[in-house]
């Protein structure tokens, strides 16, 4: 690098000088240039994958930084379109897979109450599930809440003391946890931990990683449609609320939306890191019409429905579930199977 005095400088010395804050007379004098010369030469020389940045120190003089430039993520294509609902407030997504002849079947496989930055969050396990969505094409996942720890100075108990990571830097971290596997998260909720910064400071910091990554993002339960194979697979998904410790009490909360939706194939709820995939009948009547609306033919069919519970991603011994006695979290995640032929169900 050559100033105009004929001086050289060499790029790596440039570049590690300014990696501290320095004042003109610093530039000035560490290359032998005049103060008038040093805006331009920082100008000039800035290097394409640095970023210069000024500000002043304690002594109110402007001072001059070279700092990398973060790299861009790239995240991959969607195979997926999602359609949002016109009105914003009622939340209705339709996603529309591709036909692939190579797929028998695609694996829905909710990510529940992870909890991330917390002493107890099995973070091994998640990145085993991470790994296995983005080495496998036909499995997709969802985020349904509690996805951080985001515990804050009056969150319950001593859960403060009890993360690993700041809330801040739960947030950074995640993200670029969850980055590799963004273009096959179908939506995401968020659950009462989220919440926590929603109450105090009307942030939700779910919203800015869903943001960042292109995530469908919804602040209530949400009614999804699937489009695939010329088959429409249904869900209602929430993150669920229940203070109840037993099986029958979180099956209840899990089973309360159907008192108040239509026939739909899957219920999804987490928060209480249990596991179930319960399936019941459901008597349907299924009409179908000509391209003139006349009746060709009715009949009452029967059709299984799922209400799922999504484990977590939670340990036990050392937690405050081990200290209260409670069962021990299932962990992972339940999968919800869609076939080609229209068929669908619910496994652990």
């Amino acid at each position: 690098m050559a100033l105009p005095n004929g001086l050289e400088i060499n790029h790596d010395d440039f570049i590690n000088f300014l990696s501290r804050g320095r004042t003109v007379a610093e530039i000035s004098q560490r290359f032998s240039i005049t103060p008038e010369q040093v805006k331009e030469i920082l100008k000039e020389r800035t290097p394409k994958e640095s970023e210069l940045f000024s500000s002043r120190n304690e002594l109110n003089q402007p001072i001059f930084l070279l700092l990398p430039k973060p790299e861009k993520r790239v995240q991959k294509q969607r195979i997926w379109s999602p359609v949002m609902h016109r009105d914003e407030r009622k939340p209705y997504l339709w996603i529309k897979m591709p036909s692939s002849s190579s797929w028998k079947k695609i694996t829905i496989a909710p990510l529940y109450d992870i909890h991330y930055g917390a002493e107890g969050c099995d973070e091994k396990k998640f990145d085993e599930y991470i790994d296995w969505i983005t080495k496998t094409d036909n499995v997709f996942s969802i985020l349904g809440g509690d996805n951080l720890e985001n515990a804050l100075v009056d969150s319950p108990g001593g859960s403060i003391f009890e993360q690993l990571i700041r809330p801040h830097r739960q947030v950074i971290q995640f993200e670029e946890k969850i980055a590799p596997i963004a273009h096959k998260i179908l939506w995401a909720l968020p659950g009462g931990h989220e919440e926590r910064s929603k109450k105090r400071s009307d942030i939700d910091p779910l919203w800015f990683i869903c943001r960042n990554l292109g995530i469908p993002y919804y602040n209530q339960p949400i009614f999804a449609d699937i489009l695939w194979e010329g088959h429409v697979f249904s869900f209602y998904c929430h993150h669920g609320i229940t203070n109840s410790r037993t099986e029958g009490g979180k099956l209840n909360a899990a089973n309360r939306p159907l008192a108040y939706t239509e026939f739909t194939m899957f219920y999804i709820m987490g928060h209480v890191h249990d596991e179930v995939t319960n399936p019941s009948i459901r008597i349907c009547r299924e009409r179908k019409f000509n391209e003139n609306g006349n009746l060709l033919e009715w009949r009452l069919v029967e059709k299984e429905q799922y209400v799922v519970i999504a484990p977590a991603f939670y340990k036990y011994w050392g937690t405050y579930a081990a200290r209260a006695g409670y069962f021990p979290p299932s962990t992972g995640a339940v999968a919800c199977i869609l076939y080609a032929n229209g068929n669908y169900e619910a496994s652990s």
